[in-house]
């Protein structure tokens, strides 16, 4: 069987991908990836064959997303969905899939969650397709809907009837979020999700520098994605997280990612140690509690490790995901605190016992899902309908 995977450029897209595709080979499946030329070098990584699509630039879609900046949060992801990720996006991404569609002959075409020519590819070629959610079930929902209009111009222009969504809402869907993060008023979706457990690393083999002390204190890791660090207008909040920890009894670990060059934070308490970006497999077994900006691949890798968390979030699932935290009792949600407030929070999660107990709840829950293998007899069924 072959399976043509299709994502957007960001990490948080790709990522969720590369379980089910790994799955695929080692049962020998053939797999391409589709993908914009920027995650080249994180496919050479994970040994899987890329096909480059086209992708619009940061060009082209800086003023979209500058607008956004102005908007209120449900306001900017309607824009975000309908005139980048289900529009421009998509628009220069389909004549290179199509290519590559037809080329290869894949049996099934997977997708990540918001990048729309794949099942407007698939259809062209009457191949089934399926998404992997990177969000929530909820805003999933929410961005199928936001996404019909300019997904149905699209499958205009290559002949096919819209369908206002009809395709998206009959995809078959596989997500990493535990039913413990379901909101019980939501509207249950089309297709019931297949839960997935979330993959977890292997330590690395590198060093851990940023842990050597062996002084007693709890251990705080504080990410903020591999995003906000380049985004010049939330990028303060390094500075409060760093502030927050300073006069607290912990050690902390910062993580930047790599927009950020770590000399632009300023002092860093001596208490704080600063690194580009440490592979969760590392930090998470050690960790006393979380801050960070509730973004999906770094709230599942918590829960599932039993972690409690503070979420500061900033755009697009992240407040939606701090939420869902907050109302079962994983943690706190904190849109836009000053270091006092982030540094009350972070002792309250540090010392209430309850938030340990729900994370590790939901621990419990993670593990005792279907993995990625398991997923695979799923998608064979698929492509044989």
């Amino acid at each position: 069987m072959r399976v043509l995977f299709s994502s957007t450029r960001g990490t948080g897209h790709i990522q969720p991908l590369l379980p089910y595709a790994r799955a695929l080979r080692k049962r020998g499946h053939e797999v391409l990836v589709a993908a914009p030329s920027d995650l080249s070098g994180t496919l050479r990584e994970a040994e899987l064959p890329h096909a480059p699509f086209d992708h619009p630039g940061d060009d082209a879609l800086s003023p979209i997303w500058a607008r956004l900046r102005d908007l209120s949060g449900d306001e900017a992801n309607a824009v975000g969905v309908r005139e980048i990720f289900a529009g421009l996006n998509a628009r220069t991404a389909l004549p290179k899939l199509q290519e590559t569609v037809r080329a290869w002959g894949p049996d099934l075409v997977v997708r990540d969650s918001v990048e729309f020519a794949a099942p407007v590819a698939a259809d062209l070629a009457g191949v089934p397709h399926a998404r992997v959610a990177v969000h929530h079930g909820s805003v999933e929902e929410g961005i199928l809907s936001l996404a019909a209009g300019p997904v149905d111009t699209l499958r205009r222009q290559g002949g096919l009837p819209p369908d206002d969504g009809a395709s998206l809402q009959g995809e078959p869907v596989f997500t990493f979020f535990p039913s413990a993060l379901d909101d019980p008023a939501d509207r249950p979706p089309a297709r019931a999700p297949f839960r997935v457990r979330v993959p977890t690393d292997e330590p690395s083999a590198a060093a851990a520098t940023w842990a050597t002390a062996d002084d007693g204190l709890p251990l705080v890791y504080i990410t903020f994605g591999t995003i906000a660090g380049g985004s010049p207008h939330v990028r303060s909040i390094y500075r409060t997280a760093l502030d927050a920890v300073a006069e607290l009894p912990v050690r902390a670990l910062l993580t930047t990612g790599r927009g950020l060059e770590a000399g632009t934070l300023g002092t860093v308490p001596a208490n704080v140690h600063v690194e580009a970006w440490v592979p969760q497999g590392d930090v998470l077994p050690r960790v006393a509690a979380i801050v960070c900006h509730g973004g999906s691949g770094t709230v599942l890798g918590a829960l599932a490790a039993g972690v409690p968390l503070v979420a500061v979030p900033m755009f697009a699932d992240q407040p939606h995901n701090a939420r869902r935290i907050a109302a079962v009792g994983a943690g706190l949600a904190l849109p836009k605190p000053d270091a006092a407030v982030l540094r009350a929070a972070i002792e309250r999660v540090l010392a209430d016992a309850d938030h340990r107990r729900v994370a590790r709840r939901i621990a419990d829950e993670i593990a005792t899902l279907p993995t990625a293998d398991d997923a695979v007899e799923v998608l064979v069924e698929m492509a044989g309908r």
